[in-house]
């Protein structure tokens, strides 16, 4: 009995030691969030022009409050403020999703992720259209594993590859680089991190050929330039990339709201800033025959090669 009331004791000594630690947590919160907190409370529950709320929730956030300030009064300051950074910064790329649209983004990424495309050209040359980085484009390249390995040469299809998630662009170039490889130098806010291939090179060729766009843009600029940097039989065709050295984190919210910000800047393998400025082809050419001019050209190599 003696020890059930000693066991007793000490459960209620801890609960009481953990509802007070999450009161006093509690008002520190609150303490440190006070201002913010005043200002939610005063313009949600006190602002005397409710029709310019009204037309401020519909024009930053395509709602209709209904009176129900409090409710994604959050979000309305998340896009206030990176309209801010926005316009200070010119940084296009930190922003609010609304619902809708963040909706329609990942739809866009799986609609494209799923266009990544694997053939064979001929008994030499395997063909990768590689439209973003996202894991639907990544499952496919494994799907086609065998197909790729089955050539040695390749044409890497990159033209309006606009980018995508930085780990799924890590994970691609690993397979075209030895082990240890540096895929980029990353400098984040408080620091500077050397990305490196962490795998075994599963992708090896005598030949590989880049097309790349404009519209080449982001991680598969990355991609670009860790090849480039790494490997000496890359030759890039087509037209100066579009210069976006700049990365982002997208974390999703309450209600179907996400927020996107920068988060990092790269440089490739060897120290290049590619920022603003982009990745110069080995050979310019801007014809939609693109594909056809690469085959025509690598077939060539191939059989100056054969005859030598």
């Amino acid at each position: 009995m003696d020890k059930k009331i000693e066991r007793q004791k000490r459960l209620l000594k801890i609960s009481i030691g953990l509802a007070i630690f999450f009161f006093l947590l509690s008002g520190l919160l609150i303490y440190l969030n006070f201002d913010y907190l005043a200002f939610k409370f005063l313009i949600t529950q006190k602002y005397i022009y409710t029709d310019t709320l009204d037309t401020v929730y519909d024009k930053y956030l395509k709602t209709d409050p209904n009176g129900n300030y409090l409710r994604n009064f959050d979000d309305l300051v998340i896009a206030l403020s990176t309209i801010g950074i926005t316009y200070e910064n010119k940084d296009n790329y930190t922003y609010l999703y609304i619902p809708e649209a963040y909706e329609a983004y990942k739809a866009y990424t799986m609609d494209k992720g799923l266009k990544t495309e694997v053939r064979i050209i001929n008994d030499d040359i395997v063909y990768l259209s590689l439209t973003n980085f996202s894991k639907y484009s990544l499952d496919l390249i494994k799907k086609n594993m065998d197909v790729l390995t089955s050539r040695k040469n390749i044409i890497i299809d990159l033209r309006d590859n606009g980018g995508g998630r930085v780990d799924i662009m890590r994970k691609t170039a690993s397979y075209f680089l030895p082990k240890t490889a540096v895929i980029a130098q990353v400098r984040y806010r408080n620091r500077i991190q050397i990305t490196k291939s962490r795998t075994k090179q599963v992708l090896s060729y005598d030949n590989i050929y880049i097309l790349q766009s404009g519209s080449t843009a982001s991680a598969s600029e990355n991609l670009i330039a860790a090849l480039k940097d790494n490997l000496d039989n890359v030759t890039l065709i087509g037209e100066n990339t579009f210069g976006k050295g700049i990365g982002q984190l997208t974390i999703p919210l309450k209600d179907g709201y996400a927020v996107k910000a920068t988060t990092l800047l790269w440089q490739s393998p060897k120290g290049y800033d590619i920022h603003l400025k982009g990745i110069a082809p080995d050979i310019e050419y801007g014809d939609p025959d693109m594909l056809e001019y690469a085959i025509e050209l690598l077939n060539s190599v191939l059989s100056t090669e054969n005859v030598e």
